[in-house]
């Protein structure tokens, strides 16, 4: 395989080396995607320095965690979507079923692992650590690094693993994928 192939693929490509392709590309969008991710969080960590609160049933409660890492899945939504269309999966499927399927997969890992797993370690790490998420872990130029952002970037590789199946397996399946010539054939 050359580079463009491993990028694009091609109809030369024999199955396994289409799911080798595919395994090689996926970390590759994956790190963009988790980039986005993390840049969007922390950015929006930048911003929303007071607490937020919603008041349910006459309780106060701080979101602000809750906005930061719903923010940010829309950044990975939008950047995931993208790179693996284009160059994980070279789906020629419908668009807007995709990108549907798509949104849905990841609201559940959304739930799952950027709510209810991020919530978990950040507790996990001030109550039986005993380190506070603000405590700094090292400072670069300007930019103080601490173990909430930690806390991310593992969040971030548990969302990489169960994002590649949902996509490989229920998404861009092989159905909503043509190898380039039929969607140059079809084109004409």
């Amino acid at each position: 395989m050359n580079v463009k192939e491993i990028l694009f693929g091609s109809d030369s490509l024999t199955p396994r080396q289409e799911n080798i392709r595919e395994l090689a590309m996926y970390p590759i969008a994956g790190a963009f995607t988790a980039a986005a991710n993390f840049v969007s969080f922390v950015i929006m960590d930048m911003l929303l320095i007071d607490p937020v609160y919603l008041t349910v049933f006459g309780r106060g409660i701080e979101i602000s965690l809750v906005i930061k890492q719903f923010v940010s899945w829309v950044a990975t939504i939008l950047t995931a979507h993208t790179t693996n269309r284009i160059f994980v999966f070279r789906s020629h499927g419908n668009y807007f079923i995709e990108l549907f399927g798509f949104a849905a997969a990841r609201l559940s890992t959304f739930v799952l692992v950027e709510i209810l797993l991020f919530s978990f370690m950040v507790n996990f790490l001030e109550t039986r650590l005993g380190i506070p998420q603000d405590r700094v872990l090292f400072t670069v130029a300007s930019f103080e690094c601490i173990y909430l952002y930690l806390v991310k970037i593992a969040n971030n590789i548990v969302l990489i693993i169960l994002n590649f199946v949902l996509s490989k397996w229920i998404v861009f399946r092989a159905k909503g994928r043509k190898n380039v010539k039929e969607a140059e054939d079809a084109g004409q």
